[in-house]
């Protein structure tokens, strides 16, 4: 609905004002009167454009989570709700606190939010997110149309732009990746931005400036990019001309400005920023030594960005580490595509400048100067007067109504003249791209497709410029320009659908990259064929990614996932040493480690300390802290259970406690685990209060675990004797019958003991249902049958109980209570006859 209200607005209200403007040609004025009401046309190639980019990604909705989605959304516990609402405003886009020393920085709220709301809807059903994607991209592409409308003159440039920014494969990443929402949500917003500003600027009203500032903030919300959108929207403002009569421009440009800078302090000095630098293997040209290769190498990576928008047939997932070589010398072949690119970029935005200082002047401005003139030397026109040639033609009759077009448009020419064309296309090129650059500051990639997303819209509004002007010329060749264009969009087309086919899996995304970045691409396949259980092709994949790059930490540990799993421990202890000795905060790796030298029965005593070692790191500058605190707690618990095998009770016991301390926002039931563990050991220890109080700590955190009120029952119920109370045998019977509530008597071990406090508080028959329950449960266990067969004697019930304990001994011939039990029952018989 909000969305509409603005594009209702603009449509009825943008497009008449922009029927006439002084200072353009016939036949710009003649094209723009063509298309300014929305006419079924207008319409017409909007739903077409749209239609093309939901029809383009169809095949995107049966992909799954690949890559960086895994960590955004399945492990990211805003997203799944493991954290409450108010973690979205404190952390990252990938669930890592802000003020954490691994933290990317990267505040996207609004992303995360709406990843939550999915999660919400469908669960972890991928289709719901790939769906949302694809809707946000063709509402992209409907407002594109829109804001080509502003700029540009023919109607066949309007459509070429959309139709080019709808099939366009650099999008691919943006759409087809989940993460790129981020990408997609700020395009719509920075768009809707610029559109509410250009209502703005015709009335100057409160309330579309409002409206603007908001969304302004929105699309900062959604990624940092987009508050360039403030710049272009003073940009677009000033280009209409500035006057210092014009006070509202002026008080219009001045709060934009204000609130640029107050967006740009809060988001600077108010949130935490990366405390750590990017890694070397995702920005090598940043960690280079020499400032001489930086530099041309950072010159050249815009060049490199603005290639894939030209001709987009090589992309990749990840383009770091080498996949773009360091530029070292002043004469490789590569600085003179950064020449050509730039100064490409400068003859677009000098030309669009010249245009812009040589344009007519406002004759409607001039005219009311004139005319009061011409009035005194008798002349009803200006053409003539004093000899000079004017092109404006007014006449007096037309003076009214030329004033009154002048209070209706603002008193200037809009922003969608012919010549701001090539500078709002440069400036909705260059700004959003800006901020990713390197240029400015350094970031943590090299090239990325997904953040050219918002960037293409300038691209497809120039390729939209230039198209309209050789619309307007090649009148007798119209039909091979449609041709030109139809073969463009065609190849386009196919690239897109074939490299959404590649965003399908993970398997096919990372083979589709190894010509690109082999290395990346190798061990991360491996990863995926260990996980998928392709061991042989996983080692064939790991090597050769250790040989294009020997100091990768994540593929030797790889390789020893590997190893393990064919249980060559031996081999998967030295690969696991090299990622250590490459990444020393390497958590997994540690807990891989350990196991394995369990498995070696030499190195028993080398395991503890690596356990003690990979729990007890604070993983300072990790980028996932989520899994890194993983591998802490598991590190955790296999010392501790290391510690009781051999029966060092009282050191289990500190480990454990200490994991409680030490561990960073630790989930509730991994809390309760620990909680859980520690009972046990206490009540091997026979330290019966620590052990209930642990017990009960476990229970209140995971409340529906059915185990730990069994364990708790067991608790009271091994010291029934020693408490010599009902009390606490009625207290073990409510536990065992809350268990029993969440399913846990389906198992023999929740059901067997369950009995004695029944037994003892002389509630036979419930314990006979419990009994009966038991050997239901596991016919053949010979105890479930002897305990049923007891209780049975005990309500005098003896043919069943002695068909119970003769099943007993059927099952377990040498089961002594049942086979006493029956001899005293037989004796007892004989007797009474």
């Amino acid at each position: 609905m909000f969305v509409s209200r603005i594009l209702a607005g603009f449509n009825l209200e943008q497009m008449q004002a922009l029927a006439t403007r002084p200072g353009q040609s016939q036949s710009q004025s003649q094209a723009r009167d063509q298309s300014s009401p929305m006419a079924g046309q207008d319409f017409a190639g909007l739903a077409g454009c749209s239609a093309l980019a939901f029809v383009l990604y169809l095949n995107t909705f049966n992909a799954g989570f690949v890559y960086d989605d895994r960590r955004a959304i399945l492990a990211n516990g805003d997203v799944t709700g493991a954290r409450t609402l108010a973690g979205i405003w404190k952390n990252d886009y990938w669930g890592t606190p802000l003020a954490d020393s691994g933290s990317h920085g990267s505040w996207r709220p609004l992303c995360v939010l709406s990843f939550r709301l999915n999660f919400l809807a469908g669960g972890l059903a991928a289709t719901g997110y790939h769906v949302i994607n694809v809707l946000l991209h063709c509402l992209a592409t409907w407002l594109l149309v829109l804001v080509g409308r502003t700029l540009l003159p023919t109607r066949a440039g309007v459509l070429a732009a959309g139709a080019l920014f709808a099939a366009h494969p650099a999008h691919t990443e943006a759409v087809a990746g989940l993460v790129g929402r981020a990408d997609l949500a700020a395009c719509v917003c920075y768009l809707l931005t610029y559109l509410t500003y250009q209502r703005h600027m015709r009335s100057r009203e409160w309330s579309s400036l409002a409206l603007t500032l908001l969304l302004a903030l929105a699309a900062l919300l959604c990624k940092e990019t987009a508050i360039t959108a403030v710049l272009l929207c003073g940009l677009c403002d000033v280009l209409r001309g500035l006057e210092q009569s014009d006070k509202y421009r002026l008080r219009s440009l001045c709060i934009l400005s204000v609130f640029l800078f107050c967006a740009l302090y809060c988001r600077l000095s108010l949130l935490p920023r990366p405390a750590t630098p990017f890694a070397a293997a995702d920005n090598p040209t940043a960690h280079e030594a020499c400032w001489w290769t930086r530099t041309l190498t950072f010159l050249y990576l815009p060049a490199a960005n603005f290639r894939l928008l030209l001709w987009p047939q090589v992309l990749s997932f990840d383009w770091g580490m080498e996949a773009v070589p360091r530029i070292r010398t002043l004469w490789e072949a590569r600085n003179l595509l950064s020449a050509g690119f730039y100064g490409s970029l400068l003859a677009v935005a000098w030309r669009g400048a010249r245009l812009r200082s040589c344009s007519p002047v406002d004759y409607a401005a001039v005219a009311s100067i004139s005319l009061p003139l011409l009035r005194r030397i008798g002349s009803n026109s200006c053409h003539t007067w004093l000899g000079l040639a004017c092109n404006c033609h007014h006449q007096l009759k037309e003076e009214p109504r030329s004033v009154e077009r002048q209070h209706s448009t603002g008193g200037t020419a809009s922003s969608g003249s012919s010549s701001s064309v090539p500078l709002m296309g440069v400036a909705f090129l260059v700004l959003p791209f800006l901020p990713a650059s390197n240029l400015l500051f350094h970031v943590g990639f090299v090239l990325a497709e997904r953040v050219l997303y918002l960037p293409s819209v300038g691209y497809c509004l120039l390729f939209g410029y230039g198209f309209g002007k050789l619309w307007q010329r090649s009148k007798g060749s119209r039909m091979l320009l449609l041709c030109c264009l139809g073969v463009l969009l065609g190849a386009f087309s196919l690239r897109t659908v074939r490299r959404n086919l590649d965003w399908r899996d993970e398997e096919q995304l990372y083979r589709s990259a190894i010509p690109v970045n082999p290395p990346k691409a190798l061990a991360n396949l491996g990863s995926v064929l260990s996980a998928h259980g392709r061991y042989e092709e996983a080692k064939v994949a790991l090597t050769a990614a250790i040989a294009h790059r020997p100091h990768m930490a994540d593929a030797h540990f790889n390789l020893g996932v590997v190893h393990q799993k064919q249980l060559n421990f031996s081999s998967a202890v030295s690969s696991y040493r090299r990622a250590i000795g490459l990444r020393p905060q390497l958590a997994v790796a540690f807990l891989n480690l350990g196991t394995s030298l369990l498995s070696l029965d030499s190195q028993h005593g080398e395991a503890d300390s690596v356990f003690r070692s990979g729990a007890r790191l604070q993983g300072h500058g990790v980028r996932d802290r989520v899994a890194h605190e993983e591998a802490r707690y598991a590190c955790y618990l296999q010392l501790g259970s290391l510690y009781r095998s051999r029966n060092r009770l009282q050191e289990a016991a500190a480990v454990l406690t200490e994991a409680l301390e030490a561990l960073f926002r630790p989930r509730q039931e991994q809390r309760a685990t620990l909680h859980f563990r520690l009972g046990e050991i206490y009540a091997e220890m026979q330290q019966w209060e620590e052990a209930e109080r642990q017990q009960r700590l476990a229970m209140q955190l995971q409340p529906q675990h059915g185990a730990a009120y069994v364990t708790f029952g067991q608790t009271l119920a091994r010291n029934l004797i020693s408490w010599s109370s009902k009390i606490a045998t009625q207290e073990a019977l409510g536990l065992r019958l809350r268990a029993a509530a969440f399913g846990a008597p389906r198992t023999t071990p929740c059901t067997r003991p369950w009995q004695m406090p029944l037994r003892l508080l002389n509630r036979l028959v419930e314990a006979e249902l419990w009994y009966r329950k038991a050997v239901a449960l596991q016919p053949l266990a010979a105890h479930a049958h002897a305990n049923l067969g007891a209780i049975l004697q005990m309500r005098g019930i003896r043919q069943e109980a002695v068909d119970s304990y003769r099943r007993a001994l059927q099952l377990q011939p040498g089961h002594a209570t049942s086979r006493a039990n029956l001899a005293r029952m037989k004796a007892a018989l004989d007797t009474n006859t």
